[in-house]
């Protein structure tokens, strides 16, 4: 018995790990999905923008315009660049969690298989000393009867 409570202690701790893993990775999917918008947001606004440049363009616009421009728009490639690298730290990050979780899971599941045998070693000792007890109380009884 004190087997089985200590492999239920070992298995009840690798499913905690198994769900703090869960939430380490909800965490750095969110994280993930949070850069991806704001990668999109900068990418539609410089789409937006550059749509601007152009419209005003056909229409003439001054020098001094199209500098600002023209740095505005290189200050926006930067941050979309830089958007790009925290994307891909984040997607990183999600693997990393996803690979930890995976082995936390795959533990769980060992001391569970483990916890499976044990009990179904418990069960069939039990059945073998029942079938035993059985057998010897149909034994004395037949030497009981007389023929």
């Amino acid at each position: 018995m004190a087997q089985n409570s200590a492999l239920s202690t070992l298995k009840d701790l690798a499913e905690k790990e198994v769900d703090d893993a869960a939430l380490q990775l909800g965490a750095m999917r969110r994280g993930c999905q949070q850069a991806e918008e704001q990668l999109k947001m900068l990418i539609d606004y410089q789409h937006e923008y550059r749509t601007n440049l152009n419209t005003d363009m056909t229409q003439g616009i001054g020098s001094q315009r199209w500098i600002n421009y023209q740095q505005f728009i290189q200050t926006l490639e930067k941050a979309i660049e830089q958007h790009r690298q925290q994307l891909s730290q984040w997607t990183q990050k999600v693997d990393t969690a996803l690979n930890f979780w995976r082995e936390k899971k795959q533990r769980l599941q060992a001391w569970q298989t483990l916890q499976d045998r044990q009990i179904a070693a418990s069960t069939l000792a039990e059945n073998r000393l029942d079938q035993k007890k059985m057998d010897e109380f149909a034994q004395r009884a037949s030497m009981r009867k007389p023929e």
